[in-house]
This record gives structure tokens, sequence and C-alpha cells, in this order.
């Protein structure tokens, strides 16, 4: 059904998971859209905007204001944001889904561990770990994810939620 993911919360995807931003608009009952700038792909999409730098003194508060409706939270944070993490996950619903981005260096638990501070206990998690593909053109064998294969794997584990932990292309570790 086009509202199977019912209400989504969706932080960080503006840049390169704007493919996976139009997949979930289009399954969502409603979308809100955090990011910086997220005011043109919000409008393209129709969804909620909420303009936040996580720099800025007042971002915790902004995020509480958030009200805690959402089924579902996929967030792509960097890494001096990870604080915030928990703020967003306190905005899912009871029992509610969050998908978490890594870049590559969360193949490594232990970083994995400091990019997830703090865990709201009781959420259905999923992590997807963005590694690189293998390239014999490129000067180290290997290069990164375009924004469609991000895309496409932050897609794929919304759409297979047993997968508690996807990683897209190889991963060093």
């Amino acid at each position: 059904s086009a509202e199977g993911l019912g209400e989504v919360l969706l932080v960080g995807g503006t840049g390169m998971l704007a493919g996976a931003s139009r997949w979930i608009a289009r399954q969502a009952r409603q979308l809100t859209l955090v990011a910086r700038a997220p005011e043109a792909l919000a409008r393209e999409l129709g969804a909620e905007a909420v303009a936040l730098d996580w720099k800025q003194p007042n971002a915790p508060e902004r995020i509480a204001a958030l009200s805690a409706r959402f089924d579902l939270a996929v967030l792509w944070l960097h890494d001096d944001a990870a604080r915030l993490a928990r703020l967003f996950e306190n905005q899912l619903l009871p029992g509610g889904r969050l998908v978490r981005v890594h870049g590559s260096r969360s193949a490594d638990p232990a970083v994995r561990a400091a990019r997830e501070p703090d865990p709201r206990p009781g959420l259905r998690r999923q992590v997807v770990i963005l590694g690189w593909h293998p390239d014999a053109n490129a000067p180290d064998g290997q290069r990164w994810l375009s924004d469609a294969e991000i895309s496409a794997g932050v897609i794929s584990a919304i759409c297979h939620p047993v997968l508690e932990a996807l990683t897209v292309g190889g991963a060093s570790g």
C-alpha cells in the first residue's frame, strides 16, 4: 500500500540519500525531512521540511519539539552529531523501527558503538554500513559507492526488516 511505512522521519536525506527519500515518500503516509536545507526536496516530495543544523545550540530542543509519532526513522548523521541520535530515536513510537546509515568505518564494532552512544531500548534496529566496490581502474583498487547504490542499499534494508545489518558493497575489517 502507498501508506505501508506510516509516518517516516528521515534525517540527512537530501544529498546522497535523495533517491531513497523519493522512494520513501511514495511509500509513507507522511514524510518529515530533516536536514540543513530540506525545503526544495521536501516541496518536490510533498514532505514536511525541518531545517536543522546540528551545530546550532538549540538543535536538541528543535529535535525534541518534533512530535513523537513516527513509525520509522532513517538516520544519516555526521559523526559529530552522533550525540543527537537518541533524541531522534525518542521521536519514534514504542516498538518503532530505526534504520541507521553508517560510513564504512562502522564495519569496526568499536566505531559503530561510538556512533550509537545511547541506543533507545525497545526499537527494531537496523544498520546499513556503506562500503566500497572493487575497481581495477582506481588507484587503490576500489571506489566509493555512488549515491544510487547507497539509496538502493537503504531501500533494501527497509524492504527486508529481518536484516539487522546490511553492508552495501565491500567493507574493510
